[in-house]
C-alpha cells in the first residue's frame, strides 16, 4: 500500500512538473499568470518568481498588476533574495501608495534590510540603511500594527552599531593607542549615551587615560593624572560591576600615588 501511494505521488509530481514546464516554455501569458499564482500559493516561490518575471512587463498596465507585484516581492522575500525583495516592495509602494498593502510592503522593506545587516564586525552600511527605513516607517505609520516589531528591529540594529563603534574604540585601547582610544570612547559616549556597553566604555576610557598619564612626560603628567581621576569618578558613579570596580580602584591608587609624587616634586622646586 505504501509503495502504491509513493508511485501515485511520483506520477502526480511528474505531471505537475510537466505542466509547469509546458506553461513556462509556452507563449500563453494568461496561463503563465495563472500558473505563477498556483506556484505562489503552493509555496513554490522560485517557480512563481520565474513566471512572474516572464509576465511582468505584459501586466504593468492592468489592474491585476498591483496584486502580481506584491506577490512577486513576497516570493523574492521567501527566497531570501533580500535586496531584490526590498527593491520590489519599494516599487510597489511608489506605484501604489494608497494601496491597503502599502504599509505591509513598507514593513517588509524594513525586514529585508534587517536581513541584509551583517554581523557587527563587518561594514554596517546595510544596518544604517535599515535604521533609515525604520525611521521612515515610524514617521509614516506612527500607529502601525507593526510598530512593536519595527521598534524591536530598531533596537537590534542600534545595538549592532553600538557594538561596532565600541570595538573600534577598544581596538585602539588594546593596541596601546591611548589618545585615540580616549577620543573614540568620548565620541562613543556622546553618540550612544544610553548604550548597553556604557559601563565598559567608561571603564576603558578611564584605563586608557590612566595608562597615558602614568607614561606621560613630566610636563604633561599632572594634567593627565587629573583627567584620568575624573574619568574614574565618572566610571564609579555608573558602575555596578564589582570586578571592573576592583580593577579601576587598583589603577586609581597608582594614579593617586603618582599625583602625590608629582605635587611633591613641584613643591620642592618652588
Amino acid at each position: 500500500m505504501k509503495k502504491l501511494i509513493l508511485i501515485i505521488a511520483g506520477v502526480l509530481l511528474l505531471t505537475a512538473c510537466g505542466e509547469y514546464q509546458k506553461v513556462y516554455n509556452g507563449n500563453d501569458l494568461d496561463a503563465k499568470y495563472k500558473m505563477a499564482w498556483k506556484m505562489y500559493e503552493a509555496g513554490k516561490y522560485s517557480r512563481a518568481d520565474q513566471l512572474f518575471q516572464q509576465v511582468d512587463k505584459f501586466y504593468k498596465h492592468k489592474p491585476s498588476y498591483q496584486r502580481l507585484l506584491f506577490a512577486h516581492a513576497m516570493s523574492l522575500f521567501h527566497m531570501k533574495y533580500w535586496q531584490s525583495a526590498g527593491e520590489k516592495f519599494r516599487k510597489f509602494t511608489r506605484l501604489y501608495p494608497e494601496s491597503s498593502k502599502a504599509e505591509e510592503a513598507d514593513f517588509y522593506i524594513v525586514k529585508a534590510y534587517e536581513a541584509l545587516s551583517p554581523t557587527y564586525s563587518l561594514d554596517q552600511g546595510y544596518t544604517v540603511r535599515a535604521i533609515e527605513e525604520i525611521n521612515s516607517f515610524l514617521k509614516k505609520y506612527p500607529f502601525s500594527k507593526y510598530k512593536d516589531k519595527v521598534n524591536a528591529i530598531n533596537e537590534k540594529m542600534q545595538r549592532k552599531l553600538e557594538r561596532k563603534y565600541f570595538e573600534i574604540a577598544k581596538m585602539h585601547y588594546d593596541l596601546d593607542r591611548y589618545k585615540a582610544a580616549i577620543r573614540a570612547f568620548n565620541n562613543y559616549l556622546v553618540d550612544y549615551p544610553g548604550s548597553y556597553l556604557k559601563e565598559k566604555a567608561l571603564f576603558y576610557r578611564f584605563e586608557a587615560a590612566g595608562n597615558l598619564a602614568l607614561k606621560s612626560v613630566e610636563s604633561k603628567k599632572e594634567e593627565r593624572l587629573q583627567t584620568a581621576m575624573q574619568y574614574y569618578q565618572n566610571f564609579v558613579q555608573k558602575s555596578k560591576n564589582e570586578s571592573l570596580k576592583e580593577k579601576a580602584e587598583k589603577l586609581y591608587e597608582k594614579l593617586q600615588k603618582a599625583l602625590n609624587k608629582q605635587q611633591k616634586i613641584l613643591t620642592s622646586n618652588k
